[in-house]
């Protein structure tokens, strides 16, 4: 696969050799991480790529939303569960946080975008080289 090819949702999985639930899998297979993304108008998470499509920015996981519970929106994003094991923001950021001091080689990022629903684009392999938090919508 390279970049620029459409492919279905089934595609994609039987590509990964795993059914994807979730927009971050950290060290999926051991391997390298996946991020599934969508920068389609109305989609939940303000992601980014770059006019030149070298940077990605994408926002990472809400908590879950539950009947009666918080709206995930106004929660900030957690990096370790309640039992204090981190969460797929917290891999993510540990992983960058590790590459910025030097502990290891930055992490390889798969990366596919929906399209609409079931359709999909492979956008390539990135590298994980930072990490931040931002209260407001991230500008490019």
């Amino acid at each position: 696969m390279k970049p620029g090819d459409i492919i279905s949702y089934m595609e994609l999985c039987v590509a990964e050799k795993c059914n994807l639930q979730r927009g971050m899998n950290f060290k999926l297979r051991g391997l390298y991480s996946v991020i599934l993304m969508s920068i389609r108008v109305g989609a939940p998470y303000h992601d980014v790529i770059s006019d030149d499509g070298t940077v990605l920015i994408y926002e990472g996981h809400d908590i879950n939303k539950t009947p009666g519970g918080l709206d995930p929106k106004t929660v900030d994003q957690p990096r370790t569960s309640i039992g204090g094991k981190l969460t797929q923001n917290g891999l993510f950021e540990k992983s960058a946080h590790d590459y910025l001091a030097g502990k290891m080689d930055s992490e390889k990022v798969r990366v596919y975008e929906k399209i609409k629903a079931g359709i999909w684009v492979y956008n390539g392999t990135f590298r994980l080289t930072n990490s931040h938090t931002d209260s407001n919508s991230i500008k490019y």
